[in-house]
């Protein structure tokens, strides 16, 4: 090596001490006004030797391995684009040497080290380096770039966006040559083996993404400046893709439309972007030097491969006026054939008319000389079949309308396909289906009063495409909810339609009811409500309603036991709020209604991993629904008129006191919904609660329904009254004490008992929180986790002390267990944010959980609030820090938090505790060995 300045020798000899060093060096020269000053010395020193860029390392997951970045990366990519920009031949010719050197590399096995960073980070480099100074054998590296297993993306993105780009504005000759080598290089594929009697696959190097843009991008324009040779790149790998077996004949397997069409299928990434890079370069060659092209797609006609004949036809289609003499040149009854159909066809369709006489005579005279079938049977009709398919293009043209006629009326012929330019035609359908009757149709029934007896008289034909069932519901439900008054005068004729249709019906008046803002519709609700009341007794009060019919099977067609959910969510959202619940008036026969609900509407089996959820979603939960929102309603307006709320209670407890005595494991939703409406029982009735609370959790007598009362209690809004009446009942204790499924249930018992902690309703010795630390650290965890969210919350000093109390004898409990708990030492040291100074008391606490802050992401917080504490104790900051990082030293530190602590130390006299923090930083986290220099050399 030449000599260096000392400095700079030292700072390389450092560089070499290890990974970190590296990264912090180049990271450092990186970032200097001139880091091109420091290229040879770093080139001598052999930090750009193409065995230092890193391959594949295996991951701690055997199933994985990790791709290392070369540090030397972006500081080549800075020297590169001020190379770049002063036009500074020599370094550029440096940073090339050094890529190809890397690109040309080969490991002693002979294998190319796959780094798809240092790939892309070249492909980056290429994009801004002058033209003039990348020449054919570097274009060829690109095969080496993108031959990566693990990333097939970024170099495609980089070059599309970059060279190629460039290359293409500059359109001299030579770079033209550039363009066609590289857009031949991104276009490379793989053949995957071949599986069993499948065919082989094919996969682009690049990812379909960017290869589809590339292509788009840029074919045309391509085509346009280069001509032959692009189209050349195209064509060629076609004919080797289609040279394959099963790709010989049947192109339209593959790609069934040269044009862009739905028919296409996106997963065919090779066969669609080598078409579309032919189509798209012979447009822009035809449109630049039409008559060159014209030669070109003239030999085309005469390929052996059928997808160029394709192609060539596509092109015709699309540039008429110029290929017209061609076309009109080979037109005979060996072009119409089945490879040929859909490109044929649309030609016909598109251009017929602009034909001259003679070519359109000869079309005709074509499909007239189409030989007969050799094989299977009647091979006349079959033929006239064929005629007609192709007549069926021009059939509304003079030339062919009467012959299309005539074939038309064979009845041994039957109907002409829907897409006979097509041999096959794939479709797809999701959603309810077509409607027969649009909401327009709809509407104009209503008014002219045959609504009922269109709906009742449609029948699906079973036709693929035909109207359905489904639709014709989605569409009533639609526009009955835009135009409720106009629908609202049929509601009473409605009980003579069909369920799923009566089920629209009040469903889109369900929508209607629903909305809100700038959707909500102008409807009077006060007329509404009495009528569809009515119709809800009519429907209830019918045997007939309260059992499914054989026909309602079909799926997601509407049923009676939709109808009765829809019917009760229809009363819940009808008494929820107050200033758009129905008729107090009305409320009696509500009730009324309710009452059947719930008598006759079936209860399900219990869902102990979800209660609420379940209890929610059935049948029997929304009856319950409607249930309280219609006795809150009650009471609210008995509170309101200052009337006895226990009277309007008293009209409606015989109800509530049936359903509560079927929860003897069963009738599981009453038990989810009542407690988790334990506020609102209490808002109602307070004695009907107290008098009733062991039979809403029943932990000893019906244990299922005890379980899903405390998944329904997860959701209940805690009062302090509530807790003590519960605890008093040893609800928490038994709780904890029940194996749940529900693991949410559980949390927020111990969620309710940590608050109750705050109130002063519980201690650290007291039974119900004895069993939280008895059972391990989970429920600890849930505690710790609770103080803390409550953290920006106004706690009076005392309820701060029992925080810093549990977290003392959460460490206590800790030190007594075999492993120490690192989660819940971890989440108990986000509760240094209570800490207002670091007193003794305060650092004992804080040394036993930092070493464990980064299990959990805490060691950022923690920095912040050792910052916040560490006027109050300067060496007792230090002492905490340097147990924090000599158990984990981070690799990042967010807006330089870390370093800001470790420098004011160091101005508050604590220089050596400064030095030792970044000599346990300097090797993970940059800047922290500048930092350690200064500190180390301060006076």
């Amino acid at each position: 090596m030449t000599n260096l300045p000392s400095k700079l020798e030292s700072f390389l000899q450092t560089m070499r001490s290890g990974e970190e060093f590296a990264r912090h060096g180049f990271d450092l020269l990186t970032k200097r006004s001139e880091p091109e000053r420091y290229f040879d010395a770093l080139d001598q020193a052999g930090f750009f030797d193409p065995a230092s860029n890193p391959g594949p390392v295996p991951s701690t997951n055997p199933d994985f391995v990790s791709i290392p970045f070369w540090h030397a990366l972006d500081y080549l990519e800075a020297v590169a684009k001020r190379a770049a920009e002063r036009d500074d031949s020599e370094t550029i010719g440096k940073i090339l040497k050094v890529i190809r050197a890397v690109s040309n590399y080969r490991e002693p096995g002979g294998e190319t080290p796959d780094n798809f960073h240092t790939y892309y980070k070249f492909a980056e480099i290429f994009g801004m380096l002058p033209l003039r100074s990348i020449t054919s054998d570097d274009v060829q590296l690109v095969s080496v770039w993108l031959s990566s297993k693990f990333d097939h993306g970024l170099v495609g993105s980089s070059l599309g966006k970059g060279l190629l780009k460039r290359l293409l504005a500059s359109g001299t000759p030579d770079d033209l040559d550039k363009a066609c080598s590289l857009m031949k290089q991104c276009m490379a594929f793989r053949w995957l083996p071949k599986e069993g009697r499948g065919s082989r696959e094919l996969v682009p190097l690049i990812d379909d993404y960017w290869l589809r843009q590339i292509v788009d991008n840029y074919a045309k324009e391509l085509g346009g400046k280069a001509g032959l040779p692009a189209v050349k790149i195209f064509e060629e790998g076609l004919q080797a893709i289609f040279s394959d077996t099963r790709r010989r004949y049947g192109s339209t397997l593959w790609r069934a439309a040269i044009e862009d069409n739905e028919q296409n299928m996106d997963f065919r990434a090779v066969e669609n972007r080598f078409v579309e890079g032919m189509r798209n370069s012979l447009d822009g060659w035809i449109e630049t030097d039409p008559t060159a092209a014209r030669n070109f797609v003239q030999d085309a006609f005469n390929e052996n491969s059928e997808i160029i004949r394709r192609i060539a036809l596509h092109t015709v289609t699309e540039h008429f006026e110029v290929l017209r003499t061609e076309f009109e040149a080979i037109i005979a009854s060996t072009l119409f054939t089945s490879d040929l159909r859909h490109e044929l066809y649309r030609l016909l369709l598109e251009r017929f008319g602009e034909l001259s006489p003679i070519g359109k005579a000869a079309v005709i005279t074509a499909i007239r000389d189409l030989p007969l079938p050799k094989t299977g049977e009647k091979p006349e009709r079959r033929l006239k079949f064929t005629q007609r398919e192709w007549l069926s293009a021009i059939k509304d043209r003079p030339e062919a309308s009467s012959w299309f006629a005539e074939l038309s009326a064979d009845p041994e012929l039957g109907p002409l396909g829907e897409h006979p330019d097509f041999l096959s035609y794939h479709e797809s359908r999701w959603g309810p289906g077509p409607t027969p009757f649009g909401a327009g149709s709809l509407v104009a029934f209503a008014e002219d009063g045959t609504l009922v007896d269109r709906l009742n008289g449609f029948t699906e034909t079973g036709f693929w495409k035909g109207p359905t069932v489904g639709g014709l519901v989605a569409a009533l439900e639609g526009a009955v909810a835009s135009k409720p008054n106009i629908f609202l005068p049929l509601l009473e004729s409605f009980r003579d339609a069909k369920i799923h249709f009566q089920h629209a019906f009040l469903q889109g008046f369900k929508h209607a009811f629903d909305s809100s803002g700038e959707k909500k519709i102008e409807f009077d609700w006060t007329v509404a409500w009495p009528k569809l009341m009515a119709y809800f007794s009519e429907c209830t009060s019918d045997p007939a309603f309260w059992t499914d019919t054989a026909d309602e099977t079909v799926d997601l067609i509407p049923k009676r036991s939709w109808m009765r959910t829809l019917i009760a969510s229809f009363l819940e959202a009808g008494t929820r709020d107050d200033k758009t619940a129905y008729p107090a008036e009305l409320l009696p026969q509500g009730w009324t209604i309710i009452r059947a609900l719930l008598e006759r509407t079936p209860e399900s089996e219990a869902s102990f991993t979800d209660p609420m959820t379940h209890a929610l979603n059935t049948e029997k939960g929304h009856a319950i629904g409607a249930m309280y929102n219609h006795a809150l309603r009650t009471c609210r307006i008995a509170r309101r008129e200052s009337q006895s709320m226990t009277a309007a209670w008293l009209s409606l407890k015989d109800a509530f006191d049936a359903e509560l005595a079927k929860c003897r494991n069963a009738n599981y939703e009453f038990s989810t919904l009542s407690a988790s409406y334990i506020s609102n029982i209490e808002f109602m009735s307070h004695r009907w609660l107290v008098d009733n609370v062991r039979g809403l959790f029943p932990a000893h007598e019906y244990p299922g329904n005890f379980k899903v009362a405390l998944g329904g209690l997860a959701y209940a809004t805690p009062t302090r009254a509530i807790y003590q009446l519960l605890a008093t009942n040893n609800v928490f204790i038994d709780g904890l004490a029940t194996k749940l499924e529900d693991s949410q249930s559980r949390d927020r018992i111990v969620e309710w008992v940590s608050l109750a902690y705050l109130w002063g309703d519980e201690t650290l010795d007291t039974a119900t929180t004895s069993l939280i630390f008895s059972e391990g650290a989970d429920g600890l965890i849930t505690m710790a986790e609770f103080f803390w969210s409550v953290r920006a919350d106004k706690l009076t000093e005392e309820q701060v002390l029992k925080v810093l109390a549990f977290w003392k004898r959460s460490v206590a409990w800790g030190r007594s267990q075999k492993v120490a708990p690192a989660l819940l030492l971890s989440r108990l040291s986000r509760l240094s944010s209570y800490l207002k100074t670091l007193d003794t008391d305060a650092k004992e606490l804080l040394l036993a959980v930092v070493p464990y802050a980064h299990n959990d992401y805490a060691t950022g917080q923690m920095v912040e609030e050792l910052a916040r504490l560490v006027d109050s104790n300067p060496s007792g900051t230090a002492e905490v820090l340097e147990c924090m990082l000599d158990a984990n030293a981070p690799n990042y530190d967010l807006d330089d938090k870390l370093k800001g602590l470790i420098v004011k130390l160091a101005g508050m006299g604590l220089r050596a505790e400064a030095i030792r923090c970044t000599e346990k930083l300097r090797k993970t986290l940059p800047g922290m060995l500048d930092l350690y220099a200064k500190l180390v050399t301060a006076n």
